[in-house]
């Protein structure tokens, strides 16, 4: 089935209200590497020579020395901007693919475009946008009152007031982080109202679909690709915590860093849950309908081979009857090991190893971990 002109532009990503108009006043594209070396600059930078005007070399030292910050913006922020494109092209293949794959049936194809396209005012919406911006920005209002738990390099004095570095870290910097998360949470809400809507309408699913789910295999590897934005989050919350902790039981963390891995698998995995129904569905028919023709197939080939007198001459090598058995016994295989949740285990297996690769790391500079490897090591050999 031809995909429509209409889905070939879906997109969560591209073409926000408000990003439109910035081009406009610019009266040019700005690529993705661009944008993300200027909103580095912009956090970053400001930082940087603020620290060094208000308090000399001794705070751009202990800025310097503040790995959560550093993490914050020099890793986890441009990751946030760069994972824009593979995300968003494995969000218009998955589009495509439901109706390549046939799952959506023709009749329903219209009602599947009025899905897509509903997305798109949401997504378009500047004012969401702005109300995302001015959410980031009162976090840090909020968080004047308790900013002497903050890195020491924002006050001139302990428990003094802030610097202008200070200042620059909760207005812009800080925002600026905030706004690309809570933008990507907006995104989020968006698939998953569209994965939710799609799974209302009658899919063609296959039990014997080579990905065992029916031929939504790919919405795992869709949703699997969100765990660059996990990887973004994790390295932020585990430099932070880490630097700022009056102890470094690493140990004790990892534990609590799993834990949250575990909470990103189930908030990134969620939204496939609506189809959960129809893939049980299409598994329960199809054991049923593999089991029906197994049984009548298995009957009539042991009577035929086994319970009569053989033509002479009919090889069994030669014969097509073993083939087809082969061949239906596959398919039952096939039907029974159909999945009723679209995700397999290298798609969880990545949303956990980015929630825990900045543990990696932390973890080769501990001398116990490091001595625990080596012992490893020499048992092997």
């Amino acid at each position: 089935m031809d995909v429509p002109a209409s889905l070939l532009d879906f997109s969560l990503v591209q073409g926000t209200l408000l990003g439109q108009k910035l081009r406009r006043a610019r009266h040019r594209q700005t690529s993705r590497p661009a944008r993300i070396l200027v909103l580095t600059l912009v956090a970053w930078l400001p930082l940087l020579v603020l620290s060094l005007l208000g308090g000399g070399l001794g705070m751009t030292r202990a800025f310097l020395h503040d790995v959560g910050t550093q993490v914050a913006f020099l890793v986890s922020l441009p990751l946030l901007v760069a994972c824009e494109r593979y995300i968003d092209l494995n969000e218009k293949a998955a589009v495509r693919q439901f109706v390549v794959s046939e799952l959506i049936a023709p009749k329903d194809l219209a009602t599947y475009e009025r899905i897509a396209r509903d997305v798109v005012p949401m997504r378009r919406s500047a004012i969401i946008e702005a109300g995302l911006l001015a959410a980031s920005i009162a976090v840090s209002l909020l968080d004047v009152p308790h900013v002497t738990s903050r890195p020491a390099w924002l006050h001139a004095q302990p428990q003094g007031p802030l610097t202008l570095a200070g200042w620059w870290y909760l207005a812009v910097s800080m925002p600026i982080l905030r706004f690309l998360l809570l933008r990507w949470l907006w995104r989020g809400v968006l698939w998953a109202r569209f994965l939710f809507k799609v799974s209302r309408l009658p899919l063609t699913l296959v039990p014997t679909h080579p990905d065992a789910a029916g031929g939504l295999g790919f919405l795992g590897t869709v949703q699997a690709s969100f765990s660059l934005i996990v990887l973004a989050v994790s390295a932020t919350i585990t430099t932070h915590r880490l630097s700022h902790a009056s102890t470094t039981d690493i140990t004790d963390y990892a534990l609590h860093l799993f834990t949250f891995a575990l909470l990103c698998m189930a908030v990134i995995f969620a939204p496939l849950m609506s189809f959960f129904r129809q893939l049980l569905m299409a598994k329960r028919k199809g054991d049923h309908h593999y089991s029906a023709v197994a049984a009548w197939h298995s009957q009539r080939f042991e009577e035929r081979w086994f319970h009569r007198k053989l033509p002479e001459g009919l090889d069994p090598l030669s014969a097509e009857d073993f083939s087809s058995l082969t061949d239906l016994g596959s398919s039952f295989v096939a039907a029974r090991r159909m999945r009723w949740f679209p995700v397999d285990i290298r798609a969880a297996l990545a949303v956990i190893a980015a929630a825990m690769a900045p543990m990696v790391p932390l973890l080769l500079a501990d001398r116990r971990f490091v001595e625990v490897l080596l012992e490893l090591g020499k048992s092997l050999h």
